[in-house]
């Protein structure tokens, strides 16, 4: 049995929100809130705003490329070493 943070209200059935008042029962506003700040931090904005807002931007920057790059498998971090290759070629080719 569940009972509702705000009112009170006791609900024998698991329902996400209160039927009484419509407010959310607490551990749903606990994983919502888990999710949005997982969500924050693993987000290309959230690595963003984490760089913007340090003091040391290129130390931050710095930081972030390293994380991404620990979290690269063996065959992404090839893939990407064969793309920037070809770019430079590229390049190289043009000029």
């Amino acid at each position: 049995m569940k009972k509702c943070p705000s009112c009170g209200h006791e609900s024998e059935i698991p329902e996400i929100k209160c039927p009484a008042c419509g407010n959310y029962y607490s551990k749903i506003i606990e994983l919502i809130d888990e999710e949005a700040e997982n969500e924050e931090k693993h987000s290309f904005r959230g690595r963003c705003k984490r760089i913007l807002d340090s003091g040391n931007v290129k130390q931050q920057l710095a930081n972030e490329l390293r994380a991404i790059v620990a979290g690269l498998s063996k065959k992404a971090k090839f893939t990407l070493f064969i793309v920037f290759v070809f770019i430079f070629a590229l390049v190289v080719s043009v000029l």
